[in-house]
């Protein structure tokens, strides 16, 4: 294994131009080495950005012998076959979540990659992010006693664009925005969903209604060891990307999050004024730094990720069961 793991980056939006950033000069034992979006003109300005190589077809990109890592970053309804592309190839994965559209996706890509042999991890960033391993130290030292509840509140500032839309090709509200929820669910109470219910709707966006997502959803659940939890999640804040998580135990309770940004707020006779988090990329930045020095430190160390596609499948079989309660309008069983 060289000491120096050769990065491509596949997909050029928001996501990817981060993680170029980020590999190009914050991981250690890790080089950027190429980019790689379909249209020409944004794979050569984000290529000269970092001085690195461009591509329009991933597949060309696969056969870079430079190349020992892929990063995908496209639309959700691309990452089985791109997933299942770069392990025929021989390369390590990072894929952005969800990992894919569908529990038989999820199982076709496993599959997949266990016969490869390659490392698989899955972009579920908040597991790096400072707050929350804090609260799952802090859960696992006893502090909080036993877990009995987990709860999380979701609010994007608005509508997601384009193919997000539309939950044939991103999972809708559970996958595209949720699913990050459903990981930290699992990841800080240490215990399986089996069972969900949901309530909702299309409140707030008529596109969303029109392509059948919902923007307004609660959650209830239980976890296999007898937990409990409740997850909120809406595609419209007012002031700004919200998002809380909260575990109760018969000990105590650890929270995560705030309704404001803490870093600039003033105070005048009217009382304190804070503004709100625009999006998330500014809240997490550190955690996907720590994130993608993480995939190269297991490929490496020949570790397995903490965020492996096993955790990706899970999230996606909560995911379904979530739509099949919306359907059906009763409790559902996961898996």
């Amino acid at each position: 294994m060289p000491k120096t793991i050769g990065v491509g980056v596949a997909g050029l939006g928001r996501i990817g131009v981060l993680h170029a950033e980020v590999f190009f000069g914050k991981v250690e034992g890790a080089r950027l080495v190429a980019v790689m979006d379909i249209i020409e003109d944004l794979a050569k300005k984000v290529a000269a950005q970092f001085g690195v190589k461009a591509y329009t077809d991933y597949q060309k990109m696969l056969a870079d012998p430079e190349i020992d890592a892929v990063v995908i970053c496209t639309p959700t309804w691309l990452h089985k076959d791109m997933i299942i592309q770069a392990a025929e190839a021989g390369k390590h994965i990072l894929t952005e979540k969800p990992m894919t559209v569908t529990v038989k996706e999820a199982e076709e890509v496993l599959a997949k990659v266990s016969k490869a042999g390659v490392k698989l991890q899955v972009g579920y960033m908040r597991r790096f992010d400072y707050a929350y391993k804090q609260a799952k130290e802090a859960i696992e030292a006893g502090k909080i006693g036993r877990p009995l509840v987990f709860i999380g509140l979701a609010r994007d500032p608005s509508a997601p664009p384009g193919w997000a839309a539309d939950p044939s090709k991103s999972g809708g509200i559970f996958l595209d925005m949720l699913s990050h929820d459903f990981d930290m669910a699992r990841w800080l109470m240490g215990a399986e969903v089996k069972r969900v219910y949901v309530n909702g709707g299309a409140y707030l966006w008529e596109e969303i209604k029109k392509k059948g997502d919902l923007d307004v959803v609660n959650i209830s659940f239980e976890f296999d060891n007898g937990a409990l939890g409740f997850i909120h999640g809406t595609r419209k804040n007012t002031f700004g990307y919200y998002l809380r998580t909260e575990v109760y135990g018969s000990e105590g309770t650890v929270f995560v999050g705030a309704a404001a940004d803490p870093m600039y707020y003033i105070g005048t006779s009217s009382g304190l004024t804070y503004g709100g988090y625009q999006w998330f990329m500014k809240r997490f930045y550190d955690a996907y730094v720590e994130e993608d020095n993480h995939f190269i430190k297991c490929i490496l160390e020949d570790k397995e990720p903490l965020v492996s596609g096993i955790d990706g499948k899970k999230v996606v079989e909560i995911a379904e069961a979530c739509w099949k309660s919306v359907k059906e309008g009763r409790p559902v069983e996961v898996g």
